[in-house]
């Protein structure tokens, strides 16, 4: 395989990869909008609150898409087992 279709095939993935994680974390933002802050913080309305949020649902996006990522991987690799 030439080089160059190397690296095409890793940008690629690398841009499906981008494109999953920020639907994951717009995934959790939407999942924590049930959440109530008022008892988890003292104001939430404030901007830490809102930084607290952005945080959590970077944190909980990644974590759905890094499984989702391993889930299609390891799928795609039960092909060898038989």
């Amino acid at each position: 395989m030439p080089l160059d279709q190397v690296a095409t095939g890793v940008g690629w993935t690398a841009g499906v990869n981008l494109v999953l994680l920020l639907f994951g974390v717009l995934i959790a933002w939407y999942a924590l909008q049930a959440v109530r802050w008022d008892v988890f913080v003292k104001n939430p309305k404030s901007r830490p609150a809102a930084v607290l949020r952005l945080l959590v649902a970077v944190a909980l996006g990644y974590q759905l898409m890094k499984f989702v990522s391993d889930y299609v991987s390891m799928s795609g690799l039960l092909k060898h087992l038989f």
